[in-house]
């Protein structure tokens, strides 16, 4: 029976169900008894004709929200025998809304680039259409919908294999799982083409490159290079210390990476990295350690690493990345004596595979080998021992790091001849856009690397900017991609 609340003029209606049990407390948002009693008697007549989903529609959202809809959207629905186009509006909404929504809890970038990679390719009108500005989101559940979205971005985008698994296949596994259940979604993920390429790098660091290319960098690069080399963060969490995440004390940090559940953890520090944090918040005014933007920090970063020649015109394949000081923190991990269980707590790696990859790195002896030589009865006798050449060492370098490099007014160095040569500090816009994405190439410079990686992606490897700086440049000076077979957008 409809009653009104105290604090309410319109009359209210709760039922019990059977199979269901007592509904929420719903508003008829009337005044008038007879017509929220027709309200109460459609809830009746709906749940008998097996349409429990638009009964859980109404269930509030959380406290103080309403449901996916109220009472009298239902009940108008009833009334004019539109119950089923009820329904396919809340289970299939228009694919761009229900994307753009979820797309706004996510932390992860490439995830969120996957999701505007998705609506540029189906539903916007300067994209291809592959859907309709109309689509609804069932769109999204064939499997050859999804292939084609993903095909389309290699071979007319242009876009790296990975990439394409790493943003719009990554958003997609994840938004299914959130739409369908884990069930469903795996069904119609198993029929899609996961894009996947080995793209693994071996590029990493040895003591006397760290040391030129911080050398090259100015003050808050520099501790930013030695904080990333000694604990192996990757930039983006590393850009985001804040104060709260540094104990001091205990000598840690809390890492709020949030690429996936184990990359969030807690580091144990060395003195270097605790000292580096310990200046950048005595220098810094704001609560996290870095003032940089990204756009700042990777041009400065093209810029020192040209100076300490770790570029491809220098043997390094592909030029040295950021991400590469990652591996380099994973290979000395290794090579001073540290664990894959450890590395892979250090790291935050949620598969041990990750991790193994680093193994072949392990202390540069031979002690384990003649073990296990010795296990199997296979030991060199002293006699013919001495015939064989002295064991080389690893190359060493110095053991402690100049005091300069933690001095605020010290400018960047070349530290290549006898001399060092003091460097010039680039400028930083302190407001506005930020922070040199494009600065320091030319057309001729997009022109050179488009030729010689033959793609949008290997150019932007080759230059270390974001892909989507590559194609605006190729649009806008007219670069013809070879994987395209011409400029993009044409």
């Amino acid at each position: 029976m409809p009653f009104k609340a105290s604090n309410s003029p319109y009359y209210k209606v709760e039922i019990t169900l059977p199979g269901y049990g007592k509904t929420p407390r719903l508003s008829a948002k009337t005044k008038r008894k007879a017509l929220a009693r027709k309200m109460e008697d459609a809830l009746r007549y709906i749940w008998d004709d097996g349409r429990r989903d638009l009964i859980e529609a109404l269930e509030p959202r959380g406290k103080g929200q309403g449901g996916r809809i109220d009472l009298p959207t239902l009940y108008h629905a009833w009334r004019q025998d539109a119950l089923q186009s009820l329904e396919r509006r809340l289970n299939d909404p228009p694919l761009a809304d229900a994307v753009r929504q979820y797309a706004r809890t996510l932390d992860y970038n490439n995830h969120r680039r996957g999701a505007r990679h998705v609506l540029r390719m189906a539903t916007e009108p300067s994209g291809p259409l592959l859907a309709g500005e109309q689509a609804r989101l069932s769109w999204l559940y064939d499997p050859a919908h999804l292939d084609q979205l993903l095909q389309y971005m290699i071979h007319e985008d242009g876009y790296a294999v990975n990439t394409v698994r790493n943003e719009p296949y990554g958003f997609l596994s994840k938004f299914l799982r959130h739409r369908l259940g884990e069930a469903d979604a795996h069904q119609i993920l198993a029929e899609v083409d996961r894009p996947n390429e080995d793209d693994r790098r071996e590029v990493w660091l040895t003591p006397d490159d760290v040391r030129r290319v911080v050398s090259a960098s100015e003050w808050e690069v520099r501790m930013f290079l030695v904080l990333t080399t000694s604990t192996g963060i990757d930039k983006t969490p590393a850009l985001r210390i804040e104060r709260r995440d540094v104990d001091f004390d205990k000598w840690t940090l809390f890492v709020r990476d949030t690429k996936t559940k184990s990359r969030t953890r807690s580091l144990q520090l060395a003195p270097v990295a605790l000292f580096a944090l310990q200046l950048l918040f005595k220098h810094n005014s704001g609560d996290t350690a870095f003032d940089l933007r990204k756009g700042q920090l990777d041009y400065r970063w093209r810029k020192a690493r040209r100076i300490a020649g770790l570029t491809p015109e220098d043997g390094f394949e592909d030029g040295v990345r950021l991400k590469d000081l990652r591996h380099t923190f994973a290979v000395h991990y290794m090579k001073g004596g540290g664990s894959i269980a450890g590395l892979q707590g250090r790291l935050g790696h949620s598969r041990g595979a990750q991790s193994m990859m680093y193994a072949r790195h392990e202390v540069e002896e031979t002690t384990d080998m003649e073990e296990a030589a010795k296990s199997m009865g296979l030991t060199l006798p002293d006699a013919l021992r001495e015939e064989l050449p002295d064991r080389s060492s690893p190359e060493q370098t110095e053991n402690s790091i100049p005091a300069w490099w933690f001095d605020p007014d010290e400018p960047p160095r070349r530290i290549d001849g006898e001399e060092d040569e003091t460097l010039s500090v680039p400028a930083r816009k302190s407001e506005g856009k930020g922070g040199g994405g494009r600065r320091g190439f030319s057309p001729d410079d997009y022109r050179r690397a488009v030729e010689k990686e033959g793609s949008i992606a290997g150019a932007a490897r080759r230059l270390d900017v974001n892909e989507s700086t590559v194609r605006e440049q190729c649009i806008r000076h007219e670069i013809e991609v070879p994987t395209i077979g011409g400029v993009p957008g044409e």
